[in-house]
């Protein structure tokens, strides 16, 4: 089901391409929200995740959630109708999937939507922190063979209150392996245990927790993480969650890439 949603988006999107109007359009009809919990995490902290979809257009998405580490490619969807020009789906994972944990969103609709997110843990002394994490159009992905220049990056300083999250997202429906790089702000690679190569299955994904603990102790400014499909197929997605030890106050960054 998954596959053949996949290659009517494609068809759509090509023959779109020649019409000037859709172009220009924010919206898409492929993507996905690159992390979403209903989870504990460190220090006291659960994550939850809320989301909104916005259309002018589109009747009906389909939802997958990714678990990580596993072949989602028999996964199966959830539709909801987009009956208004806003849907609100609030802690999506519990109460769409009925389930717990964590993974990627992977989302089809039949007209182009904007979809946000919130991801967010209670406060030790009331209200919540959490951060926004937008939908990604899989015209954003870095592809197999795309080069140097076509691999997502995302940048972070090093500092020892701080945690580092990075997320690899398969958006194909091919086992892709990814290798991941940690450089410095000049462009050598960090010292430590900066290089290293990650297994997605299809449709999987991977979050490497406190992922600049492989690198020697120290404060750097200005680290660039890139990651890059070197299996012969594959296409991914990045991000990064950047949280304070102290309050579990976060920064998200999705990941770019340098020219296409």
């Amino acid at each position: 089901m998954r596959r053949l949603l996949t290659a009517a988006v494609s068809a759509f999107l090509l023959s779109a391409l020649a019409v000037p109007a859709f172009a220009g359009a924010g919206g898409h009809l492929e993507g996905y929200v690159p992390a979403v919990a209903h989870v504990e995490g460190k220090f006291g902290s659960f994550w939850t995740s809320d989301v909104w979809v916005y259309q002018q257009g589109a009747t009906t998405i389909h939802f997958w959630l990714n678990p990580p580490g596993q072949d989602n490619t028999d996964g199966e969807s959830v539709v909801v109708a987009l009956d208004e020009p806003v849907v609100f789906l609030p802690d999506i994972v519990a109460t769409l999937f009925g389930t717990g944990g964590s993974g990627s969103l992977h989302y089809i609709a039949d007209g182009p939507v904007t979809v946000t997110s919130r991801t967010w843990t209670p406060g030790e002394a009331g209200g919540s922190y959490g951060l926004s994490l937008p939908g990604e159009p899989v015209g954003d992905a870095s592809f197999a063979g795309s080069g140097q220049a076509g691999t997502q990056r995302v940048m972070v300083n090093q500092r020892s209150d701080f945690r580092a999250n990075f997320g690899v997202v398969n958006v194909s429906p091919v086992a892709a392996t990814v290798l991941v790089e940690i450089f410095t702000a000049d462009g050598e690679l960090a010292p430590g245990n900066s290089s290293f190569t990650l297994d997605l299955e299809p449709f999987g994904m991977t979050q490497v927790n406190d992922i600049l603990k492989r690198l020697t102790a120290g404060e750097r400014d200005g680290l660039i993480i890139r990651a890059g499909v070197t299996s012969s197929e594959g296409a991914i997605l990045s991000y990064l969650t950047d949280v304070d030890n102290t309050t579990n106050d976060s920064t998200y960054q999705a990941g770019f890439r340098f020219a296409n």
